[in-house]
């Protein structure tokens, strides 16, 4: 059997057509093996069984989320299980490989690299212009490249938290027996959390191989209760595996802190007994929300005190 150096794992829901831009970003070969899982799809019906006989190609493996739970999470679990490659790469169906990515992870293939992490890049879908959405993660590589020490290793391990633009080796999944949590929101969160951790052997490229869109639909995201209740259950289980596993001072260069769930809370329009709630919920589980000790009045004093100082001295010159 031909060797398989690399899987694409490909979870799908009702958006054919990007998933077929997608596809088409992905060159074809024997190397190569594309796996995409539809999870339970209600619409464009049709056109995905177009799909099927359009890419009908040996490279290509169409899945269905049979389960009785929906989720990508559920489907990327599926796809590991299917998949023969050396290494990993995960994509969402509205997004798309830059051209002659494949040249750029080419070199990391026979590599004894657990993670290579890329640059990624996304656009504005409706405008065709630049977006902001792979900006917090491009922040976490590049402040690596420039400065590899423990304050920019720790954000990189820890805080990117999304799967794609990683190349992962299939082996060292399977050896730390990390998969997707089945939830309906937040599935990468530990996944990516315990990729971090375990991994003892990584690199970071400077190459972008990945472009992530950003649309109207992407902004108006399902806002429920029960969809933040997932949210939160995931980031509690994310800040405990970090504080029973990282070193004190990995903790304080994460300086972790439960403040944006009591704003989710109220972007969810969930009340104010609810993000008390929360605040409780945070604080049993050793969560700080706040900093009381940056609310003190005199060291607010001294702060502006020095800030006059310096801005005095520095009229001066």
């Amino acid at each position: 059997m031909k060797m398989m150096h690399l899987t694409i794992i490909i979870p799908h829901y009702n958006s054919v057509e990007s998933l077929e831009k997608l596809l088409n970003s992905i060159p074809t070969s024997e190397g190569i093996e594309i796996i995409v899982i539809d999870d339970k799809s209600t619409q464009g019906l049709d056109k995905w069984n177009e799909l099927l006989i359009d890419f009908r190609n040996g490279q290509t493996i169409f899945m269905r989320n049979e389960t009785n739970k929906k989720g990508a999470g559920v489907c990327r679990n599926i796809g590991l299980e299917k998949a023969r490659g050396e290494w990993i790469l995960f994509a969402d169906s509205d997004d798309y490989f830059v051209s002659s990515f494949y040249e750029k992870i080419k070199p990391f293939l026979n590599s004894d690299y657990d993670v290579i992490f890329f640059r990624p890049d996304s656009i504005d879908i409706e405008t065709g212009k630049s977006s902001d959405r792979h900006l917090f993660y491009e922040n976490l590589v590049v402040n690596y490249l420039y400065n590899p020490d423990i304050k920019t290793e720790a954000p990189l391990r820890y805080f990117y938290s999304v799967p794609w633009s990683k190349l992962i080796k299939r082996s060292f999944l399977q050896s730390n027996r990390i998969n997707f949590d089945e939830v309906m929101a937040s599935n990468d969160v530990m996944f990516s959390t315990k990729v971090g951790y375990y991994m003892n052997h990584f690199y970071v490229s400077n190459d972008v191989i990945y472009c992530v869109t950003k649309s109207n639909d992407s902004l108006t995201a399902k806002k429920s209760e029960k969809m933040f209740n997932t949210r939160l259950g995931v980031f509690i289980n994310h800040c405990r595996f970090l504080q029973d596993n990282l070193t004190k001072k990995e903790l304080e260069v994460l300086n972790i802190n439960g403040r944006m769930m009591i704003i989710l809370a109220w972007k969810y329009n969930l009340g104010i007994h609810k993000a008390f709630s929360v605040y409780r919920q945070l604080r049993n589980n050793h969560i700080k929300v706040f900093e009381w000790r940056l609310m003190n009045p005199i060291l607010i004093f001294l702060r502006s005190y020095s800030f006059i100082q310096a801005f005095v001295k520095k009229s001066l010159n």
